[in-house]
């Protein structure tokens, strides 16, 4: 397990000094998915012999400067376009044609020089905290088969835990990239809106205003320095996506020791005695490294997780309603239309009133930036759920999104949020968010590799249970 026990970082430096060679790495990693696999199902279509042959092209033909992603191996979730094979996003009806070019997100990672090994499983439409579908089937947490891998980039973080492949694409538009980390003890990072070009060429339509200003696209890691090194190449231009951005920062001068806000229980009505513990475990950590830590009371969150559900049904209902009926299983339909039973579907004029809602919690947010450098917070309430709870407990449906207000607020803000392991409690890899003001985002990936490096926890792959 030697080769698939290195981080992103190690791996790289091991390729870049002639210590292993591509095709070690690459054949390392898909042996490692044989072993594990099918019995994740996180690693669901493995794309062998293109990344043999890939890696054995790339060490005959290595350039004196290499790529910042050179040889090494990773997955690509099933909702964005790669080229030759369907983007199903988990619907049966859609798992037919193959897409014809490469999503921007998946370029950028073929020109970095990485390997693709695999594509990673998704819930159907993506628009769920858990990871199971009809065509591959529920997606194990490799710590812990009970609970659930999160979702919806549920594969790509039990793929990454498991040591298949050293980094999983994912997206994120209500926590996809955050919650699955968290749930798996791993590295992440939800970009600030803009950094990673987006777009799938294959889609038949655009996505609405404001899924397009919600989501984003990013990787799951094993460490914050693995993610680190990766969001250079994946924000690198597009031009397939105009809302790309190239601001290094928010614009604010940040001094060496910083002033971090706290919030354990930023809405106010009681966290999980082990998620307040992982909040404390990071707070010590900022501490220990120098910097100050005041409580504050995060602005307009009830507000703000309203708005996102409304703003959220109405586009699913327009953009998707149909497709939902007609291609989603009778599970991804309860589920889905539970969210609009909690937030409701507004018409036209409460879909604009939400809208404008949306620029006062921003601006409120931005003030609470003034006085602070960065928050901590919540991944979510509660410790991850149990594996298909929303479709084995439907009745635990609303329980399972009032936890989850802490990630899906900041979709809606626009924020960076870096996800980083303080656990295990309890047995559970717990972590935290480290979120920032709009484009601080390497802020928030350095406060959390501060974190990270101060509590040294054992951040190799793990066995599945």
């Amino acid at each position: 397990m030697e080769i698939v026990s290195w981080s992103a970082v190690e791996t790289a430096a091991a390729i870049r000094d002639r210590k292993a060679s591509v095709a070690e790495v690459t054949r390392a990693h898909l042996d490692r998915v044989g072993q594990c696999e099918p019995g994740l199902r996180a690693v669901v279509e493995v794309l062998a012999d293109e990344a043999v042959a890939q890696a054995r092209a790339m060490d005959a033909d290595r350039p004196d400067d290499l790529p910042p992603l050179w040889g090494l191996p990773v997955t690509m979730k099933i909702n964005v376009d790669t080229k030759g094979y369907p983007n199903s996003n988990g619907i049966p009806a859609l798992n037919k044609e193959p897409a014809g070019e490469d999503s921007p997100v998946t370029e950028n990672f073929r020109k970095a020089g990485a390997v693709i090994i695999g594509r990673t499983s998704t819930p159907e439409f993506s628009l769920r905290f858990f990871t199971s579908n009809p065509i591959y089937g529920r997606t194990l947490n490799p710590w812990d088969k009970g609970l659930t891998s999160g979702g919806s980039s549920g594969g790509a973080s039990a793929a990454v835990a498991a040591g298949m492949g050293v980094l999983g694409h994912g997206n994120d538009l209500g926590g996809s990239l955050r919650y699955p980390a968290y749930c798996c003890g791993l590295a992440t990072l939800r970009p600030s809106l803009g950094r990673v070009p987006a777009f799938n060429p294959s889609a038949p339509a655009e996505r609405p205003a404001t899924m397009q200003m919600m989501s984003v696209q990013g990787a799951i890691a094993r460490t914050i320095d693995d993610i680190r090194l990766t969001m250079p190449a994946l924000c690198a231009r597009d031009t397939r996506d105009p809302l790309w951005n190239a601001a290094a920062d928010c614009g604010r001068a940040h001094g060496q020791r910083l002033r971090i806000g706290v919030a354990v229980d930023p809405f106010g009505d009681g966290v999980h005695p082990g998620v307040a513990q992982s909040v404390e475990i990071a707070v010590g950590a900022v501490r220990a490294v120098g910097h100050e830590v005041v409580a504050v009371a995060p602005p307009l969150v009830h507000e703000a997780a309203e708005t996102w559900g409304q703003l959220l049904n109405a586009e699913a209902e327009v953009a998707l309603g149909k497709a939902i009926r007609e291609m989603g299983s009778p599970e991804v339909q309860r589920v889905i239309f539970g969210f609009a039973e909690m937030f409701g579907v507004p018409d036209l004029e409460g879909f604009i009133a939400a809208q404008a809602r949306r620029m006062t919690i921003q601006r409120a947010w931005a003030g609470m930036f003034e006085g602070i450098d960065a928050l901590i917070m919540p991944v979510s309430e509660q410790p991850p759920f149990r594996a298909d709870q929303d479709i084995v407990e439907p009745d635990t449906l609303p329980d399972i999104l009032r936890a989850q207000r802490p990630m899906f607020i900041l979709n809606l803000l626009g924020l960076p949020a870096a996800v980083v392991r303080t656990g295990p409690v309890a047995g559970v890899p717990l972590g935290v968010q480290i979120v920032g003001a709009w484009r601080d985002d390497d802020l928030c990936l350095d406060l959390a590799a501060a974190i990270e490096r101060e509590l040294a926890l054992d951040l190799r792959p793990v066995d599945p249970v």
